[in-house]
């Protein structure tokens, strides 16, 4: 069969000569209209932006070949890129090339090992009894910002030895907390939305909206600089949390320890994508619990039943609870797909991809392709994942993490952090939406999260 060539893709209805496909653009939920492209178009198909094509990969099977790390690489491109005005060369967005990454992920690796999960465990616990508290106190719950303070107070206890003031005793907490939250929101949305603008109409909104981005990055690297600073005054030399870490371990390949810039961008990675992905997968999970209580009664009456509050090696049992949670997962991925380059020139799909060309994974749409994961593929199932195990190569692709040297560093983190919490709320409630029709929609800023929604948490005792 002869290989076609990427001006031969499928593209959406209604091109434009010289600006292309611009009726098809939807700057506000792109990856969302793209899956309902991919059902439309098939599993690869463009979309030319006055010149520029872009080339969506949505079939599973596809999107699997790219994960080959012989033949694929990482790129850096569209939100990401647009982050590291935020983060600088932050983990998720620093540049491969670049040494102080290759630094920074050999420091921080020892503080994601299963010694450091354990380590990390009673501050996790913390931050699940305070919550189970206040919803005790009020049990109608604003999920999204119950999820915003806990996963941000998750990071900063376990992470920097820091109450953020949030939850609980705000004693001794970092202040400026909620200012550096809108300023991240607000971020984030400039990332997302004007990678996916007009053209035109982008470059001017992008000017006019500079001023405040500047001012809002400004905000949240001196909101980091003051957790760092408050560490560096009180002398504390401990490395037994991320912080310590990147302050006092010196690079096992070069003996050198990282820049106090690097330190600043790598603790509001942590904060900024470390607490957004975590809260989007902990608002989608409640959202299915409390659409369906049948499937929280029986996680509590099972696997659950010796709870609320558990030991890590109990945490690591809760095998249920992490297939629910690979199904949120699997459905909506908070990273909703990410960019890979050919390192030589490729077929894909039938389509020829020359040698340095990306191409966008979508995942949120590979996920869930019926061809591998069934007739039902767009139905959230709990018990999906029990018994099921996923590689690189298997077939039903699944890679909400990422892929490669440059997957997320903190998976481990997340999984621990989100079935601890899970289970501690299944345990002590029973949930309810607080408007039983309200469907689950979903916003985009970088991360794919839940729009606002509330719950009724009812005591089960």
């Amino acid at each position: 069969m002869t290989t076609k060539q990427l001006s031969e893709l499928p593209h959406p209805a209604g091109r434009i000569p010289v600006l292309g496909d611009v009726t098809s653009v939807d700057r506000h939920k792109p990856t969302q209209h793209e899956t309902e492209l991919t059902r439309e178009l098939g599993p690869i198909f463009q979309r030319l932006l006055l010149g520029e094509r872009l080339i969506v990969v949505g079939g599973a099977k596809l999107a699997s070949q790219t994960l080959d790390e012989r033949n694929w690489g990482r790129a850096l491109v569209g939100p990401l890129a647009k982050l590291r005005e935020v983060a600088g060369a932050g983990l998720f967005t620093a540049k491969t090339k670049d040494p102080l990454w290759g630094q920074a992920r050999r420091i921080l690796t020892p503080g994601f090992s299963q010694a450091a999960m354990r380590a990390y465990h009673d501050a996790m616990s913390s931050v699940a009894a305070d919550l189970s508290a206040q919803w005790t106190k009020h049990p109608t719950v604003d999920v999204h910002q119950d999820m915003t303070a806990a996963t941000l107070e998750v990071i900063g206890r376990a992470g920097f030895s820091q109450r953020m003031g949030l939850l609980g005793d705000t004693g001794q907490a970092v202040t400026g907390t909620e200012e550096f939250l809108g300023a991240l929101g607000r971020a984030l949305t400039w990332a997302s939305e004007s990678t996916n603008d007009l053209p035109v109409i982008g470059p001017i909104r992008e000017m006019l909206s500079a001023p405040g981005r500047h001012r809002d990055v400004a905000t949240a690297r001196r909101y980091v600089e003051t957790i760092i600073e408050d560490r560096q005054r009180a002398g504390d030399v401990d490395t037994s949390d991320l912080l310590g870490l990147m302050l006092s371990t010196p690079d096992p390949e070069t003996g050198a320890t990282l820049p106090l810039d690097n330190v600043r961008d790598q603790v509001l990675t942590f904060l900024a994508a470390g607490h957004e992905t975590t809260a989007a997968l902990m608002e989608v999970a409640l959202y299915e619990l409390a659409a369906n209580p049948d499937v929280a009664d029986d996680l509590a009456a099972t696997e659950l039943a010796g709870g609320p509050e558990f030991s890590y090696d109990e945490v690591v049992k809760l095998r249920r609870i992490k297939a629910f949670i690979n199904e949120c997962l699997r459905l909506w991925p908070p990273a909703p797909g990410f960019f890979r380059v050919a390192r030589t020139d490729q077929d894909l799909g039938g389509y020829r991809i020359p040698a340095g060309r990306g191409v966008f994974v979508l995942s949120l749409a590979a996920q869930r392709d019926p061809e591998v994961w069934g007739d039902d593929a767009h139905t959230f199932r709990a018990d999906r994942f029990v018994g099921e195990r996923l590689t690189a190569s298997s077939e039903k692709y699944f890679a909400p993490w990422g892929t490669g040297p440059r997957s997320c560093i903190g998976r481990q983190f997340a999984l621990h952090e989100t079935t601890l919490l899970l289970g501690a709320l299944i345990s002590r409630f029973r949930l309810h939406l607080a408007e039983p029709a309200a469907a689950l929609s979903m916003r985009e800023r970088a991360t794919l999260r839940p729009e606002p929604f509330s719950i009724v948490a009812t005591p089960r005792r």
